[in-house]
């Protein structure tokens, strides 16, 4: 559906018999508001570049990370809403360090002199570079979901390679979306570019949007009673 993995841990295929409801075979998987509070495990839209909008399943919440599987196994892993680490891709992104000190984990304290270095390493042989971001936040910003409309706080993250590359890259320079739920301050979207030669990976948070709106949308079909 999004990615290619050649091997997995033998123990997702029973969860994954089971999640028909996330293996949606349309062009662009869309679920209904109702199909989304209705479904057993929480679910994440996902697209990946021009790729087709797939569904993900959250599989494990262990140690922090939150990880995400696909119907054909490919793998998501997030600490707070970044990605940490990826199975699947092109080029997987195999570890991300100082996550601890993410200004993204606290929505309430990022100021826009906020500046965050981390170190990754890459499957394709490329090891310890060191990446640097500042963030910009955006009040009262509006998003679609379900055909209702949510107010959102945007961060937006701009990104740098403080090293040069190991292969050649046109820019060392790109930018990330985090979007906010602006009363509970809940991740419900973000676009995530990894690297400057990746396509953006772009993740709804279904089932958290699904909950935020489940209080408004009974006080509107009681107020119109």
């Amino acid at each position: 559906m999004l990615l290619t993995l050649t091997a997995c841990a033998g123990t997702y295929h029973s969860y994954l018999d089971s999640l028909k409801l996330a293996f949606a075979k349309t062009p662009d998987a869309e679920l209904s508001l109702a199909e989304v509070q209705q479904a057993q495990y929480d679910l994440l839209y996902v697209k990946h570049g021009e790729r087709a909008q797939a569904v993900m399943v959250l599989m494990h919440l262990e140690a922090g990370q939150h990880k995400w599987v696909s119907a054909d196994n490919a793998m998501l892993i997030m600490e707070q809403g970044r990605l940490v680490r990826t199975l699947g891709l092109e080029n997987d992104l195999l570890h991300l360090t100082n996550t601890v000190n993410d200004p993204v984990r606290h929505i309430n304290t990022i100021q826009q002199d906020n500046s965050w270095l981390r170190l990754a390493d890459w499957h394709n042989g490329e090891y310890g570079y060191a990446l640097r971001s500042r963030f910009e936040v955006l009040p009262a910003q509006q998003l679609t979901v379900f055909q209702q409309k949510l107010n959102t706080t945007l961060v937006v993250e701009y990104v740098k390679y403080e090293d040069s590359a190991n292969y050649l890259r046109f820019d060392g320079n790109w930018q990330n979306y985090f979007w906010f739920d602006s009363e509970s301050g809940i991740l419900v979207k973000s676009e995530q570019t990894l690297s400057p030669f990746l396509q953006p990976i772009t993740m709804t948070y279904a089932s958290r949007i699904a909950r935020l709106l489940s209080p408004a949308a009974a006080q509107q079909i009681g107020g119109a009673q």
